[in-house]
C-alpha cells in the first residue's frame, strides 16, 4: 500500500507493474487475508494505524478480486481503466507533439511493440502490450529462465519509452502539461 501510493504519484508504469505483482502475491496467498496479514503486513514495522490501513487495503483488494473473478488471472478493473487512460494520454501526446522528444522515443520502439503484440496474439494497445511484456520478462528473470539478448534489449527500450510516458503523465496530472 505504501509503495503503491508512492509509485502512483511518481511513475504510472511502475505503479501498474507493481499492482500486477500485488495481484499475483494475493493469488499466491490464495486470497487468504489472514495469510497476507501474517506474511506481508506483519513484516512492516509501522504504527498501528498504518498497519490497520494496510490490512484494510489488502482486504479491499481481496474482495475486489473475488467480485471480479480474478482468483486465477486477470487484472483489476480499475487497473484496466487506468491502462486505457494512459493509452489515451499516449495517443494525445503523439497527436499534439507537446513533447517532440516523446514522439522520437516512441517511434524507436513502435516496431518492437507491434512484434510483441503479434507474438502475444492479443489486440492490446501499446501501453498494455509493453506492460505485459515487461511483467513477463520480470517473471522469467525471477524464475532464472534464459532470456535472449534481443528480448533484454527490447525490454530496455520498452522501459525507456514507458519512463518517458510516465514522466509526461506525471507532469499532466500535476497540471504542467495541457492539451
Amino acid at each position: 500500500m505504501l509503495t503503491a501510493r508512492q509509485k502512483r504519484k511518481e511513475n504510472i508504469a511502475e505503479y501498474l507493474l507493481y499492482m500486477f505483482q500485488v495481484e499475483d502475491v494475493i493469488r499466491a496467498f490464495n486470497l487468504d487475508l489472514e495469510h497476507i496479514e501474517k506474511n506481508l503486513v506483519d513484516k512492516f514495522d509501522v504504527r498501528d494505524e498504518v498497519r490497520k490501513e494496510m490490512v484494510d487495503w489488502y482486504a479491499n483488494l481481496v474482495l475486489m478480486m473475488e467480485k471480479e473473478h480474478l482468483r486465477q488471472s486477470g487484472h483489476f478493473q480499475f487497473l484496466k481503466n487506468l491502462i486505457d487512460e494512459v493509452e489515451r494520454f499516449h495517443r494525445k501526446l503523439l497527436e499534439t507533439a507537446v513533447d517532440p522528444d516523446y514522439g522520437l522515443v516512441y517511434r524507436s520502439v513502435a516496431t518492437l511493440i507491434d512484434e510483441f503484440r503479434q507474438k502475444s496474439d492479443r489486440h492490446a494497445g501499446d501501453v498494455e502490450t509493453c506492460l505485459n511484456a515487461i511483467y513477463g520478462y520480470v517473471l522469467l528473470k525471477v524464475q532464472h529462465k534464459t532470456i535472449s539478448a534481443g528480448t533484454q534489449e527490447a525490454m530496455q527500450q520498452f522501459g525507456n519509452w514507458l519512463a518517458a510516458l510516465s514522466d509526461n503523465f506525471r507532469k499532466f496530472e500535476a497540471g504542467e502539461i495541457e492539451f
